[in-house]
């Protein structure tokens, strides 16, 4: 019953949530685009009637709202237009068409854009123009707002006042392209307007054109911007744009740090988009040679704030200041302090010139960040997630103790104290791991009769050793530790976390592959337990050397270079490892030859005994003297292999010698008698030869020879048959009336 209490209230808290969702989801300013250009509406729901006021020429906008989809009008003093739009499900944009055709789309103003509006100052032309370009930058970013407050900036002709909205907005925007192109400096203004039109001269950086804007007082402190004519602006936006060998406006030409202002606009524009793929731009505008590669992950984020901090407290600037002339070399100083200067200089990054803050910036920014930080910025500087908790830590520090904030070695004490606590937490927390190490350890059915000190050794103290690596790392990483401290503890814990996974990485093989030989003994297939016990020793190499390689990397030794300067010694190299390369190819060819497995006896040369590995290296067999001998896997592939494991029956070579007065009817006799004996009896192969009769007359007698095969593979069956046969045919050979002069017994091939 409660349980369905609970479901029903939490749909009618949906319900109700959805509800006051669509109630005010078209409220608020929008930034609306079609295919004229953009301008700006404030929007205001109430119930299903909706309602709205734009530029250009006071629009309203009214209609209802049924579901996602509005329905209504547009009427402003030129036109009058019936629309319809749809509102997306997260609320912050739509789309639609109006009654003409055209299509028209809006998206939600961010609060952030709302925040960043710019005062209109009118007061001076310096002021105007400063307040103009502002605006252009903002628009440039997407706060279209910018552009109906620009309008407010200029002084337009009859005939630019007549223009239909749009083509007025491409207007202001190609005369803002223009200013753009140049460097606009203060001394460029007058320092004294007493007639009520003055006018500035505005260079293009590396070239000789020039633009002249003329100002209009309209009031008594009211200052505006002269729009000059469509043809003068598209003339002139032409010719500078050609100066610099380019033949339209790039929004995106800035991201190529082609000259000290696209660097610092990208720097700037970009952080404002960090978590929306801003923060690989901004990085780009960084020259982190001087930064240990170790540390950039953290390390570069962190510059990033401090410089932007800086900037923001430095002065208030528009981009059009800073020069751009993309031939220049000369590195640009936007600020100057003993502590640290900001300098924007040229570098080769891939083949291409690119200008980047300097190392020397970057090596000082800290310094000169903490120098300036309660100096009020004019701009608020958003604290990054990365560096979120470091702050905090670090504001959190000064309010104890000024004491805490002092360095020692470029390390706060605030921070000694907090590592010192991060490598406590890490010892207990590795600690505390052994009993979810052994829980786990025992769960395997090959590790249930393990010893603790087996399980310590083999997994407890490797898993202790990633933990502590691990917390120690992610510890240190938001302490912001000077370059030098957290450069160590990164290498120190990375060494850690090689060492450990690689340690419990080669116990699992050996786990796993324990596991593989226990299935291969189960099997028919003779070489399954040769190609685990290789592949075994192959993966044990590749982990070894792999974790090599990591530790190699986390140290920085140049180890690709040596890598590439086996090719130059590739041939002494393999003159010096002949003998282990032969031993490789050895085994191999043991695994496509298949002449024996685990197990099988082999005669190799004068070597006898059970195969007991098959190594990469080598095969170890246990001999007839209960050693164990280690045969090079080279040496067993230039040898006969004699397998006596893989023969189906064992071969009895046997002589006996009768008197030389023996008669030829006896002879024939015991022949015939003796053969069928071996014809007959179940345990001798039939398949196979049977041979038995007179061989020879010698001086101690007839020689009389046995030669048959014993269905067994085992030596103690082979004897015990072999035994009971040969008895009875010697028995045989009484009762015919033979005498035995001599007997020989000779061993066979088998022994």
């Amino acid at each position: 019953m409660q349980k369905k209490i609970f479901w029903f209230l939490s749909l009618w808290m949906v319900f109700f949530a959805s509800l006051s969702a669509n109630e005010a989801s078209w409220n608020g300013k929008w930034h609306v685009f079609w295919q004229e250009g953009a301008f700006v509406v404030q929007l205001e729901q109430h119930g299903n009637e909706l309602n709205g006021t734009y530029q250009p020429n006071n629009g309203i906008l009214k209609g209802t709202v049924k579901g996602d989809t509005f329905t209504g009008i547009s009427i402003n003093a030129q036109v009058r237009n019936h629309l319809v739009l749809t509102l997306n499900p997260e609320g912050d944009a739509f789309f639609g068409n109006m009654d003409n055709g055209d299509w028209i789309a809006g998206s939600r103003v961010e609060k952030q854009n709302v925040d960043n509006e710019v005062p209109l100052d009118t007061s001076c032309p310096f002021t105007t123009m400063y307040t103009f370009l502002k605006l252009g930058n903002q628009l440039r970013n997407g706060n279209y707002e910018a552009l109906e407050q620009a309008i407010k900036l200029l002084s337009l002709n009859k005939t630019q006042q007549a223009y239909h909205y749009g083509k007025r907005m491409k207007l202001i925007q190609k005369f803002f392209q223009v200013l753009d192109l140049c460097t606009i400096q203060k001394f460029n203004f007058p320092s004294k307007t007493e007639e009520n039109i003055t006018t500035a001269l505005f260079h293009q950086a590396g070239t000789e054109n020039t633009v002249e804007v003329e100002f209009v007082k309209t009031g008594v402190t009211d200052w505006k911007i002269k729009l000059p004519s469509e043809e003068e602006i598209n003339i002139k936006l032409k010719k500078l744009l050609k100066a610099y060998g380019l033949e339209e406006v790039d929004p995106n030409r800035n991201l190529e740090l082609t000259n000290p202002r696209d660097t610092m606009r990208t720097f700037i524009e970009q952080n404002e988009r960090w978590e929306r793929g801003g923060k690989k731009y901004v990085l780009d505008t960084l020259n982190l040679s001087a930064v240990d590669p170790a540390i950039w992950e953290w390390q570069a984020p962190l510059l990033a704030h401090y410089l932007l901090g800086v900037i923001n407290r430095v002065s208030d600037f528009v981009y059009q200041e800073i020069p751009n002339n993309p031939k220049s070399r000369m590195p640009y100083v936007y600020f100057y302090h003993p502590i640290g200067s900001i300098v924007i200089a040229p570098y080769e990054v891939e083949g291409k010139i690119r200008w980047q803050f300097t190392p020397k910036t970057l090596e000082s920014i800290e310094s000169l960040y903490e120098a300036m930080e309660n100096v009020p910025p004019k701009v608020d500087t958003v604290v990054r997630s990365e560096n979120n908790l470091y702050f905090t830590l670090k504001y959190y520090a000064r309010s104890i103790s000024p004491l805490l904030i002092k360095k020692v070695h470029d390390t706060a004490l605030w921070q000694i104290i907090l590592l010192g606590i991060i490598v406590l937490l890490a010892l207990f927390v590795s600690y505390l791991s052994k009993w979810v190490t052994f829980a786990l350890g025992k769960k395997f059915y090959l590790t249930k009769r393990w010893s603790e000190e087996m399980i310590t050794l083999r997994f407890l103290r490797p898993a202790q050793i990633v933990i502590f690596a691990l917390i120690v790392l992610n510890g240190a990483h938001q302490l912001g530790l000077s370059d030098f401290l957290f450069a160590l503890i990164k290498t120190f814990s990375y060494l850690l976390i090689v060492v450990g996974i690689t340690w419990i990485l080669y116990n699992l093989i050996s786990i796993m592959f324990s596991v593989l030989q226990i299935h291969a003994r189960r099997t028919s297939t003779d070489v399954d337990e040769i190609i685990i016990s290789l592949s075994g020793s192959i993966l044990r190499i590749i982990l070894i050397t792999a974790a090599l390689f990591a530790a190699a990397e986390v140290l920085h030794i140049p180890y690709k270079t040596v890598l590439a300067g086996l090719g130059i010694g590739g041939l002494a190299f393999a003159i010096a490892a002949k003998d282990t390369i032969a031993n490789f190819f050895g085994s191999a060819i043991i695994i496509a030859d298949r002449p024996f497995k685990t197990g099988d006896r082999i005669k190799i040369g004068e070597d006898v005994g059970v195969i007991i590995n098959v190594g990469i290296r080598s095969t170890k067999i246990r001999t007839t003297y209960d050693t164990i001998l280690t045969i090079p896997n080279n040496k067993i592939t230039r040898e006969m292999i004699d397998n006596y494991s893989a023969r189906d029956a064992m071969r009895v070579d046997t002589k006996f010698f009768f008197a030389l007065d023996t008669p030829k009817e006896l002879l024939d006799r015991i022949d015939k008698k003796v053969s069928e004996f071996l014809y007959e009896h179940p345990d001798v192969d039939h398949n196979k030869i049977i041979l038995t009769g007179v061989n020879d007359y010698t001086t101690k007698g007839i020689l009389f020879e046995l030669r048959f095969f014993i269905k067994a593979q085992k030596e103690v069956l082979y004897s015990d048959i072999r035994h009971k046969i040969i008895t009875d045919i010697a028995s045989m050979i009484k009762e015919t009336g033979i005498e035995l002069v001599f007997i020989q017994h000779e061993g066979d091939e088998n022994v």
